[in-house]
């Protein structure tokens, strides 16, 4: 989660994610927060998270990668493994 001001690692929160026409609201945990370019970007694990709410995440995550691994005109195709490191070769 990206956030202006981090909070305290281990600190409860409830969340609101919205995806497309639905909205959850699992409980989590905050992980140690990154600096940013602009604020912090703050990991965070779910405590609480409804087996529906997990189908709905689980839904839009993988509609989601399905996007991202259509192929694009000029593209590399599904079939591509990034570099791990930018010096390594593809």
């Amino acid at each position: 989660m990206e956030l202006a001001m981090y909070l305290d690692e281990r600190a409860k929160v409830d969340l609101t994610i919205s995806l497309g026409l639905n909205t959850v609201r699992p409980k989590a945990e905050m992980l140690f927060p990154m600096r940013a370019v602009h604020g912090y970007l703050q990991p965070f694990r779910f405590t609480s998270l409804w087996s529906e709410e997990r189908q709905i995440l689980e839904a839009e995550i993988s509609e989601m990668l399905k996007l991202t691994m259509t192929p694009t005109p000029g593209g590399h195709g599904a079939g591509f493994r990034p570099p791990r490191f930018f010096l390594e070769p593809l």
